[in-house]
Order: C-alpha cells, then structure tokens, then sequence
C-alpha cells in the first residue's frame, strides 16, 4: 500500500473569506489517492491535496501498542458477536482513541475493508501489527469466527504483558542496585583499598594473607575495570537499539537456558493449537490450516516445519506422525494429535491440549520470575557482603598492626 501526504486546512475564523487558516500534513497510508484524503478527513479540517510519498521520505512505521492493541480486539470481539461489521465496529472504537496515528491506522484498516479488501491483507497494509496478529485474523476469517480469533490474540497477548511486566519487576530494583554498588566497587578498589596498602607500606608493616589477597585483587581490578565498563555498557546499548543483536541474545539465552526455552515453546505452540483447534472447528481444511498456521509463527523455526508437515501431508502422511517427525513441538502434542485423528476427535483433543499448555506456561513464568527475584537479591547481598568485607576487614587488620608496631 502506498503512502500519501495529505494537506489539510482549518479556517481559523470561518465567518472570513479571507482570515487565517491552520495547515497541517499527514502521512496516510492508502491504495490511491482519494482513499487517502477519506482517512485523513476530520471534523474542522477540510482535505485540500493529497501526494505521493517518495520512497526515500517515508517514515519507519511503529508496531502498534501492545495494551492498546489487547483493548482493541476485546472491544472488536464485543461487537463483532453483536453483529456489527467490521468497518462500523473500527469507527465506533474509534471514538475512545485518542493518539492520532493510532486512529490514522484503524480508519485505513476500515476504509480498505470497507472497500473490499480482506480483512488480514487491510490490516496488514498499514505496517503496524505483527505476523501473529495478521495470522489469526486471516484464521478467524477463514473460519467465519474473527471475535474468537480476536479474543484469543487479546488473551495471548495479556499473558506475554504479565510475564514482561513480572520479569522486568523481578530485574529492574536489583539491576540498579547492581550498577550503583558497581560503582562503589570501583571507588573502594581504586581509592580506599591502595589508601590502605600505602599506610601498611609507609610504616613496613607486612600485610596479613587476607589483606595480600585483596590488595592484589585491586590492582588487577584497576586495570580491567575501564574495559569492563565500557563493554558492558556497549552491549546494553546495543541491546537497547539493535532488534537483531537483542534477538540474537536472546536466542543464546534461550539455547543454554531449558526453563525459558520452555517458557518461549509455551507461546509459540498455545498460538499454533489455539489457530490450528479454531480453523478445524469451522472445517477449514487441514492443509490449509497448517498453512494459515505456519503465518501465524512467522521468523520462528516453527514456520518452515508446519510448511514441511504440510508438505508430508500432501504426500499421504498421517497429520499427528508429519508433526512429530517433521516439527519441534512436545511429543505430548504430536502423541494427542494421532490420538485425535484415531478417535475422530482432533478438535477436542486440541482443546484439551490448550488449557494444559496454558496452565503449565503460567506455573513455568511464576517459577521462572520468583527464580530470577531470588539469584538477583543473593547476589546483590553477596556483592554488597564482598565489597564491606574486602574493604574494610584489611583496613581492621592494618588498624591492629600499625598498633602493634
């Protein structure tokens, strides 16, 4: 879809044919130019001319706001089960947003439905919402079952949300702690411990084992703690700009550590099972809801399997057996799926898969967030118990030696 900017006009005194006007430019996204000026169109502003952006003048469009993104599919859901159709439903939630690209965004999404476009290629036109949301859109299309698909985003997401919010809580208090007794490790190691070792030295006092060690430690601290610094702070900017080196991180975290290896497979096979169970509840071919589900994982090596047990499927392969051979999943999920097809009961099979996977994913984020509360608080205490005792302790001992002397 291109991109046009639109000019609008706003008389300031209306009554004049010649008094002051207000101008203001959008950038909408749009099929054609009159599409364009429709969207941009507002109560006191009247469209006087709408271009062509060059592709070199295009802004980076923003992923839509995850909490307001919850809000809006519970909302749409609503009324969508009340019979109210897409394009009206988005004009009606429309007058509780308030951020004018957001309203930008939805009024094109219901301006190109409203056209005729399908439902997941309008929303995906604008750039704003992610493969997994254009996925079970297209899904809940399909399936003559949107408010589910719509319900079933907004649960997945609030879930995530929680665990984002648990995770950053459990991290953010004893991160901080962290950096400010970094800094407090470096005064006592540069300043307070050499004052120590300098008074020992002055009055050739040797100094006790304890004390030699920690003296030594100071001086391989002062020399590593520059560079120390400097890398951390280059990888924490890097992680805080860069998505591919964040993703990167994380996929070695994820490598080396199973419990949010567990925690990530929850998501990613709650989105297949969810869309998979939806698609087949409303007879939507299972080749085609492999497909509709492979779009829905999309950038995951879970989108390249499905795509291959699609494949395998075609070729006369049992579903359940193309599943486990052919993804990653759990065997417990590829062992309910032949039992499904066996029983002729796969949708229920996959509901009942659902809710266990749901309430093992919630237990392994409560674990995981009360685990990482807890190695984050000992090792604040340890460091805090190293820095008292390495500092002080051989400034003790100096105390009693140079009495002695």
């Amino acid at each position: 879809m291109a991109t046009y900017a639109v000019t609008l006009q706003k008389w300031i005194d209306p009554t004049q044919r010649k008094g002051r006007s207000e101008t203001k430019i959008l950038n909408v996204p749009a099929p054609d130019g009159r599409a364009a000026m429709q969207i941009a169109e507002a109560d006191g502003w009247s469209v006087t001319k709408a271009v062509p952006v060059l592709e070199k003048d295009k802004k980076v469009r923003q992923p839509f706001p995850t909490k307001p993104l919850i809000v809006m599919c519970t909302s749409l859901a609503s009324m969508l089960d009340a019979q109210i159709p897409l394009p009206k439903a988005l004009e009606f939630y429309l007058a509780r947003v308030t951020k004018a690209d957001q309203r930008m965004a939805l009024k094109s999404v219901a301006v190109a439905v409203q056209r005729g476009d399908d439902n997941h290629k309008a929303f995906a036109a604008t750039g704003r919402f992610d493969s997994t949301f254009i996925g079970l859109v297209k899904a809940g299309t399909m399936a003559s079952n949107l408010s589910a698909a719509l319900r079933a985003l907004a649960r997945r997401m609030k879930t995530n949300v929680e665990f984002v919010g648990k995770l950053r809580k459990a991290l953010l208090t004893p991160c901080g702690i962290l950096a400010f007794l970094w800094c407090l490790l470096i005064y006592s190691m540069t300043v307070l411990v050499p004052n120590v070792e300098d008074m020992l030295n002055s009055m050739h006092a040797p100094p006790d084992g304890f004390s030699a060690f920690v003296f030594g430690f100071s001086h391989f601290y002062q020399v590593v703690y520059m560079p120390t610094t400097i890398v951390a702070f280059t990888l924490l900017l890097a992680c805080g700009l860069s998505r591919s080196f964040r993703t990167g991180v994380l996929k070695l975290i994820i490598s080396r550590w199973k419990l949010l290896r567990q925690i990530i497979m929850g998501f990613r096979q709650l989105t297949f099972i969810g869309t998979f169970e939806m698609l087949l509840s409303n007879n939507i071919p299972i080749a085609d809801a492999l497909d509709t589900c492979a779009r829905t994982l999309k950038n995951t090596p879970m989108e390249k399997e499905l795509l291959l047990a699609k494949e395998k499927l075609a070729l006369g392969m049992n579903l359940g057996e193309a599943i486990r051979k052919y993804t990653s999943f759990d065997p417990q999920l590829s062992h309910m799926i032949e039992v499904g097809e066996k029983a002729s009961n796969l949708a229920e099979q996959l509901l009942l898969l659902r809710d266990l996977y749901e309430e093992e994913t919630t237990q392994r984020i409560e674990f995981f967030t009360g685990l990482v509360g807890l190695v984050s608080k000992v090792a604040t205490v340890s460091i805090i118990a190293g820095i008292y005792i390495g500092t002080y302790l051989p400034i003790v001992m100096a105390g009693v030696k140079m009495m002695g002397a």
